[in-house]
Formats: structure tokens, C-alpha cells, sequence
């Protein structure tokens, strides 16, 4: 917790800073609708929330650069899941801080495809069945730390709102299979997050 703490006090020193320089900055909120792939269940059946502040500045007429400070949930979902799995219901919940790093190019309709990296730490983890949660030995499996890409498609509704749909992938595994087993590019589970958020600039 003292890491997250530190971390916000920079992100915040970081957005006085940029205020200062007059940069763009203001808040963002949104849903989620994630899967994790890699657990037997498929579907973007989870729902979450996104919730975050962020900093952007133009670098020129065309391009601009965002920096973002989030909370969003990820993980999993499935009710009669299917005959592979041993379960009839299963649920991961997975509660991240989340660092996006994002850059835009702009286009004269108002549509800008966006691109960047995301570097995330794991706050809280549960996995839980019909039966109850799960052992902690397979909670403590997720890493803490998660690296992903990021693609979207950001629309600037007017000077203040602008809304964006965004698609992130793990570039590494959030947590192996329990078997270790791995087979070419699957090495493990990795969230598979679809995002739609508002954003509003001060």
C-alpha cells in the first residue's frame, strides 16, 4: 500500500507540474468487459469500472502523448459454464492500479487511433466457485505487476468531452497454469480487456 501511496503522490506531482506548463489534464470514467484467457471460461462476461485521472500534451499538429493514473477491474466470469470445466459457476476478480502511457494521432473528423503500453499493479485478487473462495496458495499465484498493449479509437465529442474505446492484452502471463505447462506463445493466463470510457478535460 505504501507503493501505490508513493506512486499517486508522483502521478500528482507529475499533473502539477504539467498544469503548470499548461498541459492538458482531467479525469476519466469508464466500464470494462474483460475475460482472461487461459482459464477454460470464455466471454467477455465480467464487468467493471475504470475511474483515473490524466495528463496529456500535443507534441504537434498531428500527434499527442497521454499519461493516465487509474483504477479499473479485470478477471473473469461464467455461470453453467461449459462441459470442459469442473464448475457450473466461476468468477476472478482482479483489481488493478494501473499506469497507461498513450499516443494519438489526430484526424479532421474528430476520430483519433490511439496506441500505447499499460503497466499495472495488482491491489486485491478472488477466485471463488459455487462452492465458496478459493485457496489462498492459488490467489498468491498472480503476479503482482502486469504489462500490456493497447489499441483504440478515441472520438472528441467537444472541447471538454471526448470518449474512447480502447482493446488491452497481457504481454506476459498474469499468473502460469497450474501445470506449468506451456506450449509456444500460451505460457499462462492474460487478461483480455475491452474498455469504454469518458473522458472529461479541466
Amino acid at each position: 500500500m505504501k507503493k501505490i501511496f508513493l506512486l499517486i503522490l508522483f502521478f500528482v506531482g507529475i499533473s502539477s507540474l504539467s498544469l503548470a506548463q499548461r498541459y492538458d489534464a482531467g479525469f476519466v470514467l469508464g466500464i470494462s468487459a474483460t475475460q482472461v484467457d487461459g482459464d477454460s471460461h470464455s466471454g467477455y462476461n465480467k464487468m467493471g469500472s475504470i475511474a483515473g485521472i490524466w495528463v496529456g500534451h500535443r507534441l504537434n499538429s498531428l500527434l499527442y502523448a497521454r499519461m493516465e493514473l487509474r483504477y479499473i477491474q479485470k478477471g473473469s466470469y461464467a455461470k453453467n459454464a461449459q462441459e470442459s470445466s469442473s464448475t457450473s459457476f466461476y468468477r476472478m476478480r482482479l483489481n488493478y492500479f494501473e499506469i497507461p502511457l498513450i499516443l494519438g494521432y489526430r484526424l479532421k473528423n474528430g476520430f483519433n487511433p490511439i496506441a500505447g503500453l499499460s503497466g499495472g499493479y495488482l491491489i486485491r485478487a478472488k477466485e471463488m466457485t459455487e462452492s465458496g473462495l478459493l485457496p489462498a496458495e492459488d490467489i498468491q499465484l498472480f503476479r503482482k505487476f502486469e504489462f500490456a498493449g493497447l489499441l483504440g479509437l478515441e472520438y472528441n465529442r467537444s472541447e471538454h468531452w471526448a470518449f474512447t474505446f480502447i482493446y488491452t492484452y497481457s504481454l506476459f502471463p498474469i499468473r502460469p497454469h497450474k501445470s506449468s505447462i506451456t506450449y509456444r506463445w500460451n505460457r499462462g493466463q492474460y487478461n483480455n480487456v475491452l474498455e469504454l470510457m469518458a473522458r472529461y478535460k479541466l
